[in-house]
């Protein structure tokens, strides 16, 4: 590369960073690091130091994004991510000219909005590419430069700009048998050297979760243990084709214990039962021409006895 050429890169890159320096939001992760993501966590350390991108497979809602929150913060870098499915396209990861930019500045740095791809690469942020099985092939080669030769190619700006050296990037993805997904192209999956699989938490650890999601209320072991024993009876019958995530579980739990403070009373599996058909219908997808009323008045029936 000339010395014009580095010039060039180098202002481009200043005139991108400038214009859009974000402040980086964090969150708690009430994440329990024990059992599955005490090692994967470990996992994902060690193949970072080692220079090694990571894939997580797992099904929906076992913590993937949560984990990787986790590691992007603990390591002090900012956090990025897209989910991928057949609407995303390369400028969604790369970026693109914001139209009432251009009437002010023309096509140049100062009207071109970069990516969250681009924003990690240029930032030395982490990058989650989540749900990538579900990405397009010619989406996903978008990445491929940055992952591998360390610079990036803007085409809108005609302009290669260098990756900086703390860039990472983490591929989430849900197991190959689920529907809509993809097989991954081989130069991408070669470029992931380190596969960690997840599953939905044993009983005693998404308790742990749930209530850590929970701290300003005070959950009942009844409550518990009910809500738990509904979601893997959820889980486990073979009429559901997508499970309730760990989401779905903390949800209940906290609109449980919301609404007996508003009622001002206990709760029963009266509650729970009332509740969960608020939250379960739209939070699961069973198999094509099952009915969800029926389904879930059968397991709210064998679970907690109300329908």
């Amino acid at each position: 590369m000339s010395k014009k050429e580095k010039e060039n890169e180098k202002s481009e890159f200043s005139k991108l960073m400038k214009l859009h320096e974000i402040s980086d939001i964090r969150e708690d992760i009430n994440l329990v690091l024990e059992g599955q993501y005490r090692y994967a966590y470990e996992a994902m350390i060690d193949a970072y130091n080692a220079g090694l991108y990571v894939g997580l497979v797992g099904p929906v809602g076992c913590g993937k994004t949560a984990l990787c929150r986790k590691f992007a913060y603990d390591l002090n870098r900012e956090f990025y991510w897209v989910t991928f499915s057949d609407l995303v396209r390369p400028a969604t990861l790369i970026g693109s000219f914001d139209p009432t930019l251009v009437f002010k500045y023309g096509f140049s740095a100062d009207s071109y909005i970069p990516g969250p791809f681009t924003l990690a690469a240029l930032k030395g942020g982490i990058f989650l590419a989540n749900e990538l099985n579900r990405g397009d092939e010619y989406v996903l080669n978008s990445m491929l430069d940055a992952m591998e030769e360390g610079r990036l190619y803007i085409p809108q700006l005609k302009t290669w700009l260098k990756v900086q050296g703390e860039f990472y990037v983490i591929a989430a993805m849900n197991p190959s048998e689920l529907k809509g997904t993809r097989k991954l192209p081989s130069a991408i999956k070669d470029r992931i050297k380190v596969w960690i699989h997840l599953d939905y938490p044993p009983r005693s650890l998404e308790q742990k979760i749930m209530v850590a999601n929970c701290p300003e209320y005070q959950l009942s072991a009844m409550t518990q243990e009910k809500i738990i024993e509904l979601m893997i009876a959820i889980r486990e019958d073979p009429m559901v084709e997508k499970p309730p995530s760990l989401r779905t579980s903390i949800g209940l739990a906290r609109f449980v214990s919301q609404r007996a403070q508003r009622l001002n009373t206990s709760v029963d599996n009266k509650l729970i039962a009332e509740c969960a058909r608020l939250i379960i219908p739209d939070s699961i997808e069973l198999r094509p021409g099952r009915n969800v009323n029926n389904f879930l008045k059968k397991i709210l029936t064998n679970v907690v006895g109300v329908a």
